[in-house]
């Protein structure tokens, strides 16, 4: 039966997100409206289901691509079915099944960055992500280096494994929540009494109690460090581009995963070159003399220096285009080009020999090599 939820709204994304991009607006929404931090809230829980059941789908590239084509995650959905006993909702209705309630509904929905936790190893929040600013020479851009900087970041505690209990062992399972991180909470609603699942206050969403507290953490089941961290910078990267470490963020206090390391890059400019995707461009200026005799000139490339070979009479504004001498295309094997575009200048000032010697030469051209001006010059007499 196809679905009438927009998944890719749900998450605030295109329908043509990558699966990281999915990942990642996942994980954002999951700590916003999570039950922890909006304890008793109604709309919030409600949300998280939502978010909770967009990424079961999204997050999962044969159920996405069902979606896509049938509005439903349900394989047998193609062929009209709905499930092995014609019932719509699978085993839980008709036919005798029993229906386990809202808890058993709540574990659909208790899956984090991919990993699913049962209810009974209480709740996972995904640690927090750690976002530096790097800069980068115009040269370590686009040659590719190793880059190695120091980040401030919690991590989980090797005395008590992220228990916060002494040794690793001095702690109980929670008596109120019997383990699961979860306990119910009923409210009064103009509608009645309203059940719903919430974090564990006494527990703090762990499904534990410690018992003596880990001296080295204090009992927080984490710790701050100082880490060093090196990345490899891909040759080819440019300005404003993002670089992600997974799982080098922050360590989660509630059994999650770790948080990312989000690296934005920040390129310098080249003093002469203009960088254009993974091509590079150059304005040549040079001497009237040096377009109508020819002759070698040096310009600069991505990785050093080339001889530029210009023909004589070269005209202004000629463009020519260096094949592979632009930047490496991340991740593959090719490179862009350098274009040069070839501006003539004039001199600003001669001596009274220049003017001689330009006048004799002057004389010696044929009328005829000045094409555009003689056709300018018909055309004039036409008038």
């Amino acid at each position: 039966m196809p679905n009438n939820k927009d998944y890719y709204n749900i998450l605030g994304v295109a329908k043509d997100a990558s699966q990281d991009e999915i990942k990642s607006a996942y994980r954002t929404l999951a700590k916003k409206y999570h039950p922890d931090l909006h304890p008793n809230d109604a709309n919030c829980s409600h949300k998280f289901k939502e978010v909770n059941e967009a990424y079961e789908t999204l997050g999962d590239a044969n159920k996405r691509s069902n979606y896509d084509q049938f509005g439903t995650a349900d394989p047998n959905a193609r062929f009209g079915g709905f499930g092995g006993n014609g019932n719509p909702f699978g085993e839980g209705f008709g036919n005798g099944g029993s229906f386990g309630g809202f808890d058993d509904i709540f574990d659909m929905f208790s899956s984090f960055g991919g990993r699913t936790k049962s209810r009974q190893s209480g709740v996972q929040i995904p640690g927090e992500d750690i976002v530096i600013n790097l800069n980068l020479t115009f040269k370590e851009a686009v040659s590719g280096c190793e880059k190695t900087f120091k980040v401030n970041k919690v991590e989980k505690c090797d005395k008590c494994h992220g228990t916060g209990a002494k040794n690793g062992t001095e702690y109980e399972t929670c008596p109120d929540c019997h383990g699961t991180g979860q306990v119910r909470y009923t409210q009064n609603t103009i509608f009645g009494q309203v059940s719903s699942i919430g974090a564990c206050k006494t527990c703090n969403a762990t499904g534990k109690v410690v018992k003596e507290k880990c001296p080295n953490c204090g009992g927080k089941g984490t710790i701050k460090s100082l880490q060093e961290i090196t990345v490899k910078i891909p040759a080819g990267i440019d300005n404003n581009q993002t670089i992600t470490m997974r799982d080098k963020g922050n360590a989660s206090i509630k059994n999650g995963p770790n948080g990312n390391l989000i690296i934005n890059v920040s390129v310098s400019s080249h003093p002469i070159l203009e960088r254009d995707g993974f091509n590079l461009l150059l304005d040549l200026p040079i001497p009237f003399t040096t377009a109508y005799l020819g002759g070698n000139v040096k310009i600069p490339t991505a990785d050093g220096t080339y001889v530029l070979a210009l023909p004589a009479l070269t005209q202004p504004n000629t463009v020519f285009k260096l094949k592979g001498r632009g930047i490496k295309v991340l991740q593959k094997e090719s490179y862009g080009d350098l274009i040069v575009t070839v501006r003539v200048e004039m001199p600003k000032e001669y001596s009274k020999i220049d003017k001689e010697l330009i006048q004799k030469l002057e004389e010696n051209i044929s009328g005829s090599s000045y094409k555009k001006f003689k056709e300018f010059q018909d055309k004039l007499k036409r008038l």
